[in-house]
């Protein structure tokens, strides 16, 4: 019998973010052991318990709980919570060295007998981390020595690397991204250093594609989710050199894809439409890489009020989805195709200002039956924000960018915090200080 009368907020805060219950008591698991080492035996039927009020939830859990939502321990409806200030609200102290070297430690024993290899090449993301924590282009100078002056030389196979970059696109959604970078900026020299090893032609192909598909994850953690664009650049500079000497199509694509995305978030729209020219060009046999570059061209068009352009775009990405034949995309461009769509299509809606058909279309992209990935769904939400403040419906509007701040301030995200502060002073005169309390509360958090 719980002693919680009343039925704690877990069902609703799970649901805001789109999880599963086993899906949250993964995130609980992984949560105890990157911030503690300490095995959680949490799985969907404890969650669930918790959620009907049917078991009570212990201070050990309590705790994880705060720090998985980003709440204040009454926040979450339950009685007898610690004092205010006992509990930490935030997942990570991005201040902290030591915690991200623990969160790196963490996701390299997440890594496997394969990520040992990355542990001596960590020594210089950790080097570059306490001179600028966010800054990694210093990683790709193959110059670089080790710090202590100990690090033991390891070799990995080409197979260890493929691994790792696997395992790297599982954890992108879930982990921390300042750890998942000081990993993948750690493989990124590997990879390097195996190349300068001159291996036979078969080996050093299938290193040049690594290469180019772990520095494309790394240029989107640096770039998208860091804010650092320098850093992101210099990966998806170094990407595009070795898809290009790897005689890879669908990776080079993919580079000037990512890079693509990247000028147009600066605002250099002209070398972002170029990027998408020559990124066609190499994705003419894979349907859903040339969808998804299509869909990017079309946003940026509407960003820049050409509505006829970005339509156009629009029927062209409808068109590459459609198509049966083609090649497969590689397994770590994990494209929800339809759901990424739909979201671009609001999108469009919003930007020639058809504030009922951006509302039924975004909506539709919120309610996919598949789950929209964490990105993609922070963005939906602040178009859906700005639809409604267009329309004068203040506390609504307020409410999806409350949504959309509290998963920022759960998981670095630059891009969509660039987005909700963009949307809080379009709000600044509209709306009223009661509805803004909650939102400005959450900015506060993630403003670091």
């Amino acid at each position: 019998m719980t002693t919680d009368v009343e039925r704690p907020r877990l069902r609703e805060l799970r649901t805001e973010l789109g999880w599963t219950q086993q899906e949250m008591a993964e995130r609980i698991a992984h949560l105890a052991w990157m911030e503690r080492r300490d095995r959680v035996g949490v799985n969907a039927d404890m969650v669930a318990k918790w959620e009907r009020g049917a078991k009570g939830i212990s201070p050990r859990y309590r705790e994880l709980l705060c720090r998985l939502f980003g709440v204040a321990p009454d926040q979450l409806g339950l009685k007898n919570t610690p004092a205010a200030g006992a509990t930490r609200t935030t997942r990570f102290d991005n201040q902290s060295l030591v915690a991200m070297l623990d969160n790196a430690a963490g996701l390299l024993d997440q890594l496997g007998a394969a990520g040992t290899a990355l542990a001596p090449h960590l020594l210089h993301a950790w080097q570059d981390a306490v001179t600028t924590r966010r800054t990694m282009l210093g990683l790709l100078d193959p110059s670089a020595t080790d710090p202590v002056g100990h690090a033991c030389a390891t070799t990995a196979t080409v197979a260890d690397l493929e691994q790792l970059a696997e395992r790297y696109h599982a954890l992108y959604e879930t982990a921390d991204p300042t750890a998942l970078l000081t990993s993948v900026a750690a493989h990124v020299r590997l990879a390097q250093d195996t190349l300068r090893q001159d291996p036979a032609v078969g080996e050093r192909r299938r290193l040049l594609r690594n290469l180019a598909e772990v520095a494309i994850l790394a240029g989107r953690l640096s770039a998208d989710d860091l804010g650092n664009a320098i850093s992101g650049r210099a990966y998806y500079s170094l990407a595009l050199d070795t898809a290009r000497e790897a005689a890879d199509d669908q990776l080079t694509a993919l580079a000037h894809g990512h890079a693509a995305q990247l000028a147009a978030h600066e605002g250099l729209t002209t070398a972002a439409l170029d990027h998408l020219t020559a990124a066609s060009d190499h994705a003419r046999s894979t349907p859903t890489i040339a969808c998804w570059l299509a869909t990017t061209e079309a946003t940026i068009h509407a960003d820049r009020g050409d509505q006829p352009a970005a339509r156009d775009a629009l029927d062209r990405a409808h068109t590459a989805l459609e198509q049966s034949s083609g090649r497969p995309a590689p397994a770590s461009f994990r494209y929800c195709a339809t759901a990424e769509l739909t979201a671009a299509t609001g999108h469009a809606l919003l930007r020639a200002g058809d504030g009922n058909g951006a509302r039924e279309t975004l909506t539709a992209a919120l309610n996919q039956p598949r789950q929209n990935p964490r990105r993609q769904r922070v963005l939906v939400l602040i178009d859906l924000a700005a639809v409604e403040l267009n329309s004068g419906n203040f506390p609504e509007a307020c409410s999806h960018a409350t949504q959309a701040a509290t998963v920022l301030h759960q998981h670095a995200y630059a891009v969509g915090a660039a987005r909700l502060r963009a949307f809080r002073a379009a709000a600044q005169l509209p709306l009223p200080s009661r509805a803004l309390c909650a939102l400005d509360e959450h900015l506060t958090q993630i403003a670091a």
